[in-house]
């Protein structure tokens, strides 16, 4: 993989995706799939990333005093699902859905984390039982399962991956690249190397568009109806199909059937 100097090669994304608006005014109504990505594909899915289980809340308690004056609640159905699924040799990955069904979530295209912690009586029972999903970044297995079903469905045509804009990675001036041009193959090896995920990786005949903002904690993916609907059904990666309509960001609203359950 090599820097590409011709940076214009991304205005196709950047002059067809819609203008994301700068600040929330009075009329803003979200933001959407349309503003990562031009809306040009005949299908898009969100790939959600990893949540892990960890115990050490579980194995190390604090005790009851410890908790009362920290203020941190039992939060006894997050705890006992983990639980149930250790004692059943389950693994630590644990799928959006999942969680969706133990917290009354409806498992919608506009899903995000906050569904889930507005589900929950105290916000201390996500960090003190899961981690992630990360933000704008795909996890090593994540990236390599990505690319190589990709190059299964597409083929392995020479692509363009471009980082974000965020000083974080390229302060102005710093000399450092910000696109690249290369294979599917060398792509996660690139992102473990700089320890930051590409905002975008698309080919050069634009079929299809994958975007990690690093705002949001699932990829969007746009292209053919095949492809979509292969990842839709990969067992490896969890995903939602969406459409340019969808909202991305975390003020999307929930329906309001699910406000009848009581807190967990």
């Amino acid at each position: 993989m090599i820097p590409e100097p011709d940076l214009t090669v991304f205005d196709w994304i950047r002059q067809g995706r819609d203008e994301l608006p700068q600040t929330r005014t009075p009329d803003w109504n979200g933001n959407f799939v349309s503003h990562l990505m031009p809306p040009v594909f005949e299908s898009y899915a969100k790939l959600l990333h990893r949540i892990q289980a960890h115990y050490q809340f579980i194995d190390y308690p604090l005790s009851a005093s410890e908790n009362a004056v920290l203020g941190i609640t039992a939060c006894k159905t997050l705890k006992s699902f983990v639980e149930r699924r250790r004692t059943a040799s389950q693994g630590t990955r644990i799928r959006w859905k999942e969680l969706a069904e133990l917290l009354h979530v409806p498992f919608a295209p506009a899903i995000n984390h906050e569904w889930y912690r507005k589900r929950l009586a105290d916000p201390w029972c996500w960090p003190g039982l899961l981690s992630g999903p990360d933000e704008g970044f795909l996890t090593e297995e994540e990236c390599w399962t990505l690319a190589a079903r990709l190059k299964l469905l597409e083929g392995d045509q020479e692509c363009f991956f471009r980082f974000s804009d965020i000083p974080f990675y390229a302060p102005p001036n710093s000399g450092k690249p910000q696109l690249f041009r290369g294979s599917l193959e060398n792509v996660c090896r690139v992102q473990n190397e700089e320890r930051l995920s590409f905002e975008y990786w698309r080919p050069l005949d634009q079929s299809w568009c994958v975007c990690s903002d690093y705002d949001l904690e699932f990829t969007v993916i746009g292209g053919r109806r095949t492809l979509i609907s292969a990842l839709l059904h990969d067992g490896d990666l969890e995903c939602i199909e969406v459409t340019p309509q969808t909202r991305i960001d975390v003020f999307a609203p929930m329906p309001k059937r699910v406000t009848e359950y009581n807190l967990l």
